[in-house]
């Protein structure tokens, strides 16, 4: 008589972070002074592919894509957290998808004034010991008023990938284009979204 094997890999010992992932979405402080910003939700992956959780600092760089040449790598702000902060209640979270860690970037005042703007960030994780790990850029946007060159971006980001849209959504959208026919049609897109 054989027993079955069991796969004890979940009671393996996390291994260094091999790879971050990194989603964010514009947001807004409600501090004393109000500021647009980026949170974001960040996981550290082991060679395994399983989230960890980390023993080290964190660098978000930010970029501001609006004029910068390709040839510019310099970011244009850079966020430090440092071990406290990524352990501490509002950050470190721990849930059926594992170990992540949400992070706040605060970018400028908020207010009916601000412009749009297309910023792309890059997490850097520092560990104690071993070898550091870079993300893959993320481009975020910031709603506010819009410049031509940004309303083409968004537009080519939404063509590179599409995303569902429920049918009652879609004929909405329909209706909406419909009705602002006086605009060029490759202004109604970015607006209506």
């Amino acid at each position: 008589m054989s027993l079955p094997t069991v796969d004890l890999s979940a009671l393996q010992s996390p291994g260094p972070v091999t790879s971050i992932t990194a989603a964010w979405e514009p947001a807004v402080s409600n501090d004393n002074q109000p500021m647009r910003g980026f949170g974001g939700r960040v996981y550290f992956y082991d060679a395994e592919n399983r989230p960890v959780k980390i023993n080290g600092r964190v660098v978000v760089y930010a970029f501001d894509e609006k004029g910068r040449a390709k040839s510019d790598s310099r970011p244009s702000e850079g966020f430090e957290f440092d071990e406290k902060t990524l352990n501490s209640k509002g950050v470190y979270k721990k849930s059926k998808l594992g170990h992540s860690y949400n992070l706040w970037i605060p970018w400028d005042a908020a207010g009916p004034e601000g412009e749009a703007k297309k910023i792309s960030l890059i997490v850097r994780y520092i560990p104690k010991q071993g070898a550091q790990a870079v993300s893959s850029q993320t481009t975020a946007y910031l709603p506010g008023r819009n410049s031509p060159a940004l309303m083409v971006a968004q537009m080519e980001q939404q063509q590179e990938r599409p995303s569902p849209v429920p049918e009652r959504a879609r004929l909405t959208e329909e209706r909406l284009i419909e009705s602002n026919a006086n605009r060029p049609r490759a202004l109604q897109s970015v607006i209506i979204r």
